[in-house]
Parts: C-alpha cells; sequence; structure tokens
C-alpha cells in the first residue's frame, strides 16, 4: 500500500520532468517558475541546511540543539512544497478555457498527421503538458508559434 503523501510527490516529480520547459509558456503557466525554483533548492537547500545547523551548533552549543535540528529539517524539506505543489497540479482538472486550448492543439495536431491516443477522461494538467511536450517536438516553430 502506498502513501498518499509519497505518490503525490512522485506524481510531482515525474510532471516536472513532463512539462516542457520553454519561454513561450511563462507568461501562462506557472509551472516553469516552480520548477526552476524546486531543482534549485533540491540541489542546494539541503547543504544549506547542513552548514547552518553546524555555524548554528558551533555558536550556540548543546542547548539549542532541537531548535537547530527543526530548522535544519525545515530548510531541507523545502523543496518536497515544490514536488508536492506539481503532484497536486498534475491530477487538477483543466478549467474550461484551457481545455478548449487543449483540445484545440489535439485537433491540429491530429490534422497533420500525428498519432494521438483516444481521450479516456477530462484533460487534467499532466496531460497538457504530455501534449505540449509532444507538439513542442514534433511540429515546427511557426505552426506552435501560433498558440502563443
Amino acid at each position: 500500500m502506498q502513501y498518499r503523501l509519497y505518490s503525490t510527490l512522485r506524481e510531482g516529480r515525474e510532471y516536472s520532468k513532463q512539462w516542457p520547459a520553454k519561454a513561450e509558456l511563462n507568461s501562462l503557466f506557472i509551472e516553469n517558475k516552480v520548477i526552476l525554483l524546486t531543482s534549485i533548492a533540491g540541489r542546494f537547500l539541503p547543504l544549506l541546511a547542513i552548514v547552518c545547523a553546524v555555524v548554528q551548533y558551533f555558536y550556540l552549543g548543546k542547548a539549542f540543539l532541537p531548535q537547530i535540528l527543526a530548522m535544519m529539517l525545515f530548510v531541507a524539506a523545502l523543496p518536497l512544497q515544490g514536488w508536492y505543489w506539481l503532484g497536486v497540479r498534475a491530477a487538477t482538472p483543466l478549467p474550461p478555457s484551457i481545455a478548449s486550448w487543449y483540445l484545440q492543439i489535439r485537433q491540429k495536431m491530429q490534422q497533420q498527421g500525428i498519432s494521438m491516443a483516444p481521450i479516456k477522461q477530462p484533460g487534467r494538467y499532466k496531460d497538457l503538458a504530455i501534449l505540449l511536450q509532444q507538439a513542442f517536438q514534433q511540429l515546427d516553430r511557426a505552426f506552435v508559434r501560433q498558440w502563443f
């Protein structure tokens, strides 16, 4: 049995890998910023937490060890918040305006001869990420530019 938190974090990491990191999407979606900040935080904050804990232990001593450990765990766990947000966002259904845009892009891709899997459920942000990734990979820049 998997825990819901763990599966949400795993979905968030997968979603961050599936989302196309294109500058054209910055004004429409916040995902690019969250993915960038989460990856930077995941790379540097655990090391920063250890350095801060060592410095605080050196200056404050053993008496403040519980506070030092709590601060260290908080700082080291900040990237998990980004992955959690991305996991929740991946499972969120698309709002009507973006859902119609999703269907329009999908229809135009099918007209260009790209084979697409049938739609099983209402669109989610994860489905949009897969569609946009496929559109950026298989279509030329002029065709993609008309949507942004």
